[in-house]
């Protein structure tokens, strides 16, 4: 097949959006499927992707008009895009699947353009070599994201959903004035370029425009101080969105923030950029766990958890070396299995027991079995025990902060490891040790979805080296600066 169809990754679910309003007459059912069936199709691509550029080695170049960047925009689809773009199809589709049986507020066809155009733009997030295009797919992603937090129409879905956006207009302010300081030094938005020329750039307006664009991006990465919408919005969200909030919408917010800060690692003042992000990504982590500690509701518990592993990865990319690099792409990795897991079992026993306040999941264990073991398994990942699949992950994270110098914040990290330990097994005692009621009938899909997931935690936990042997191409991708600018063919043109 031709690289062109990689295209397909954008058209697809740009397209599928627009057709929703003519496929009304199907009814509620009928969107759902059709919601099913288009992220499906875009896991099948992106599968497809995933095989082309592990197996030949070779990124897939998307050139828009058969024009040469930096005059035509390109999509680059390298080692990150090609595994990350399979991962937001295949949580989609999950969360899709999810939706049949979870979605009942109205209107469902509006609820599917959304989340069609929030799959879409975290995929353009990560595929596009343009950094325009990278603010124009940050504002679908970001916009479909508002509404979908406001969608269950109460009060406290529409204050979280009103938080963040404001916090996402003075990111978007950030991150666009950053790249008009970029665009100004250096005289392109052709992520290659601006890789090629950053040498040229004044260290100052760098240094600048960089710690602009981290702080725009920051929201979308749920960083200190500018993830305060978070856990509002995990909380009110629809909960197979939150799924997605936290699996890969997330994950596009860092890698761009990671991909433009390796792109100009040439300038002088780079390595001040990186100590700000190490500063914030640690008190990130600190902030959530001790926040997580006090949530009576399990939704918002695990949301600050999920702030604090995203601040971990934070902290691993901003190290400045290959090794950090690698153990954050794996953690993206771990990371987005194991809260796909635990959001979507939260959401599903919040679903069938009217709440996902903490007395709920008392007695889990006896009522609802199979979904108890799923999130035992993945709370128990989450704290980082041996055998499970975040335990590689992080392991890899404190040796490579420790090699970078940055030993105080390791030190923070283990320190509020240890309170996420506290509340994950209280969470854990709950299930099994406190409580009694009934069984429950758990429904076959989402109990394979669940166990499926499960067992992949603890498949790679126990074989980590095929995940991380991904996660080490994927992070040369972000690293190997001069590679990338090899692999993108530029037209002769002035800078």
């Amino acid at each position: 097949m031709n690289g062109q169809y990689a295209s397909l990754l954008i058209a697809l679910p740009l397209l599928s959006a627009f057709f929703v309003p003519l496929i009304k007459g199907l009814g509620e059912r009928g969107i759902k499927y059709y919601l099913a069936v288009i992220t499906a199709l875009q896991t099948g691509i992106a599968a497809w992707v995933f095989q082309q550029v592990y197996s030949t080695g070779k990124p897939i170049i998307v050139m828009a008009g058969g024009w040469k960047p930096p005059v035509g925009i390109n999509l680059y689809i390298g080692h990150f895009a090609a595994l990350f773009v399979l991962i937001v199809a295949v949580v989609s589709f999950f969360t899709a699947v999810f939706s049949i049986w979870s979605m009942k507020v109205q209107p469902i066809d509006k609820y599917a353009m959304l989340f069609l155009l929030l799959m879409l733009g975290a995929t353009g997030m990560i595929a596009t070599g343009d950094i325009f295009n990278l603010f124009v797919f940050m504002e679908i992603t970001a916009i479909s994201a508002y509404a979908l937090t406001a969608y269950n129409k109460t009060g406290e879905a529409a204050e979280a959903s009103l938080k963040y956006m404001i916090l996402g207009g003075i990111g978007s302010s950030f991150f666009l004035i950053g790249v008009a300081l970029i665009y100004g030094s250096l005289g392109t938005l052709n992520m290659a370029q601006i890789a090629q020329l950053a040498g040229n750039m004044n260290p100052t307006v760098a240094q600048v425009g960089l710690a602009l664009i981290v702080f725009g991006l920051a929201v979308e990465a749920e960083l200190f101080p500018l993830n305060a919408w978070a856990p509002d919005a995990y909380q009110a969200a629809p909960h197979a969105i939150t799924v997605m909030f936290s699996a890969f919408v997330v994950k596009a917010g860092l890698y761009a923030t990671a991909r433009l800060l390796y792109l100009m690692q040439a300038v002088g003042s780079w390595h001040d950029v990186l100590k700000l992000l190490v500063a914030m990504a640690t008190l990130t982590v600190v902030v959530a766990e001790f926040a997580a500690l006090r949530q009576k509701d399990v939704k918002r518990m695990i949301a600050y958890s999920s702030i604090s592993q995203v601040g971990m990865i934070a902290f691993a990319l901003a190290l400045g070396s290959q090794a950090g690099v690698d153990a954050g792409v794996f953690h993206m990795v771990n990371h987005a299995v194991v809260k796909a897991l635990l959001f979507l079992g939260v959401g599903y026993v919040g679903i069938k027991l009217g709440g996902t306040a903490m007395e709920n999941f008392q007695g889990l264990g006896k009522r609802m079995p199979l979904t108890a073991f799923a999130l035992t398994i993945g709370s128990l990942a989450a704290v980082g025990i041996p055998l499970f699949n975040i335990f590689w992950s992080k392991v890899r994270i404190l040796i490579a902060g420790v090699e970078a110098g940055y030993t105080w914040g390791v030190a923070l990290i283990l320190g509020a490891s240890v309170v996420e330990a506290v509340y994950y097994l209280r969470f854990i005692h709950a299930m099994w040790f406190a409580g009694e009621g009934e069984r429950m009938r758990e429904g076959l899909a989402i109990s394979l979805i669940l166990l499926l997931l499960a067992a992949l935690v603890i498949v790679i936990g126990i074989y980590p080296d095929y995940i991380w042997s991904l996660a080490q191409k994927a992070g040369s991708d972000i690293f190997n600066v001069g590679q990338y600018i090899k692999n993108v063919p530029l037209m002769e043109v002035g800078a």
